[in-house]
């Protein structure tokens, strides 16, 4: 996937380091034990549509480049998508397709979709 900065693309990996960096966002700590839940909580927020989050995401899956936009210039970016009909709609859709076509977090994908599916569905 390629996502535009400044009339420049850029490659989105959703591999390892992109689950590093977001593990160094989202983290739950547990009895004084800290674990990364980076994909999980992401992915969470991207399917609230939180624009935050989207750039956090973002952020994380250019982190593979040597010279990767900064946050801020992909909070502008965001920005500019958000002001096309349907762009910023469209963009949490592509990622949240992305994300789960990688060979690294499609089944953490999946199995959280399963839970969270599981939890909705029991009675109160």
């Amino acid at each position: 996937m390629e996502f535009k900065v400044s009339n420049k693309e850029y490659q989105l990996k959703f591999g390892i380091k992109f689950i590093r960096e977001l593990d160094k966002i989202y983290k739950v700590d547990y009895q004084g034990m800290e674990f990364g839940m980076g994909v999980n909580l992401a992915f969470m927020a991207l399917n609230q549509y939180n624009p935050s989050a989207l750039s956090q995401v973002v952020h994380a899956a250019v982190s593979h480049m040597p010279s990767a936009p900064s946050l801020s210039t992909i909070d502008s970016a965001i920005e500019d998508y958000a002001e096309e009909q349907d762009g910023l709609e469209s963009l949490f859709e592509e990622v949240l397709s992305e994300m789960g076509k990688s060979k690294v977090t499609k089944s953490t994908l999946e199995k959280f979709k399963k839970m969270a599916q599981t939890d909705t569905e029991q009675p109160q």
